[in-house]
């Protein structure tokens, strides 16, 4: 079983990706061979070499950035 991260930094390395971001409270890198499409902002768990996109949690995570940005911003 792997981890969830949510993604800071996409690099491409080669043939490998550099994703940079946290887990939980800690910065984390991964590298891995398949991004699964990884955007920043995306929250994706990492398994071995292949990151995947976990969409339901990401987008909930986009709906709450947005509605702080609107009651922060108005």
């Amino acid at each position: 079983m792997g981890y969830e991260m949510t993604v800071d930094r996409i690099e491409k390395n080669g043939r490998w990706y550099i994703l940079t971001g946290e887990s939980g409270e800690k910065n984390v890198t991964a590298r891995v061979l398949r991004s699964g499409g990884t955007k920043e902002g995306d929250i994706v768990e990492i398994n071995g070499n292949t990151a995947k996109v976990l969409k339901e949690k990401t987008r909930l995570r986009r709906e709450k950035v947005i509605a702080l940005q609107k009651e922060l911003f108005g």
